[in-house]
């Protein structure tokens, strides 16, 4: 009899907690990141050219431009983590854009997380979950 009643208790307990990690997941969905930002600061540093990244979160890239060059590639996402592949960039050199540039680069290629919410993304560091990088949604 105790056997029994001891299966149930443990049963009961398993079903609850059950319920309550379907709950948790219920009032966390996963983020979508997708659309166009305008990028407002790198390592906590205001930029002044207008930079921007597109997330395809259909195809799972982003595009972006910092002035100069387009650069592009895959990413992919679970949850709140990102994890962005290898970038593809066209090759020319302006004056004044480049230090944005290779600072949007580097932050891209050390993402590990990212906040994004109607207004706004902020990416976040791999190690230190330090954010690289702040951005403004834009108007569709």
């Amino acid at each position: 009899m105790k056997k029994i009643a001891l299966t149930c208790i443990i049963l009961c307990l398993l079903m609850g907690g059950c319920n309550q990690t379907k709950k948790v997941v219920a009032d966390n969905p996963q983020a979508v990141l997708s659309g166009i930002f305008t990028v407002v600061s790198i390592n906590g540093q205001q930029i002044s050219s207008k930079a921007v990244l597109d997330f395809n979160n259909v195809d799972k890239r982003i595009w972006g431009n910092a002035g100069c060059n387009d650069f592009s590639a895959t990413y992919t996402q679970n949850a709140s983590s990102i994890k962005i592949g290898q970038l593809t960039s066209t090759k020319a050199y302006c004056d004044g854009a480049m230090k944005n540039e290779y600072a949007i680069q580097k932050a891209l290629k050390n993402v590990g997380s990212f906040d994004v919410s109607t207004t706004s993304l902020t990416l976040y560091s791999v190690t230190e979950k330090k954010p690289l990088l702040k951005a403004i949604k834009n108007k569709e």
